[in-house]
């Protein structure tokens, strides 16, 4: 009986102190990204069937290259919104918080010169709140972020998706 009830105890512990564990791991330095093993686990699940182990995606295929260019945009308001609303990441099966902690990582990870030293991390509370508004035309959405990146002397990936020009 004491058995059961110190380990009833020892759960109920356990969940009090998980939201604050989620909440450390948002608010983790730029350094600190690429050591969470599972969001390497999710990527390599829900994100490299496309863009691949390494972030080079397919061009052939219409699917960008992350590296030295998935940083990028995060320098805008616009890019972040997009790289939370695009279909594979809007519609994976990650909950709020894991999705930013991929996010995070596929930046650190595939394109880290591009990270600005005021570079603010992904949230569960930002990605929830863009997540559930789906692109009408997500080719149009990311030409439209390619023309202002491009006016600012950016250049992220081509993407080519869904156009006739791949």
């Amino acid at each position: 009986m004491w058995t059961s009830l110190r380990l009833a105890c020892l759960g109920a512990v356990l969940l009090a102190f998980t939201p604050w564990a989620h909440a450390q791991e948002e608010m983790a330095g730029t350094g600190d990204y690429l050591q969470s093993s599972q969001a390497f686990k999710d990527y390599m699940l829900q994100c490299a069937g496309c863009h691949r182990y390494d972030g080079q995606g397919l061009t052939h295929r219409g699917i960008p290259n992350f590296n030295q260019s998935i940083g990028l945009f995060t320098r805008l308001p616009a890019g972040r919104d997009y790289m939370i609303r695009v279909p594979g990441a809007s519609q994976s099966q990650l909950d709020n918080a894991d999705l930013a902690r991929v996010l995070n990582w596929i930046v650190a990870k595939f394109s880290p010169e591009e990270m600005t030293p005021d570079y603010r991390p992904f949230t569960s509370a930002e990605v929830g709140a863009s997540r559930r508004h789906r692109f009408d035309d997500v080719l149009k959405a990311r030409t439209e972020l390619t023309v202002k990146m491009n006016s600012m002397g950016l250049e992220p990936a081509p993407y080519l998706y869904g156009s006739m020009d791949r």
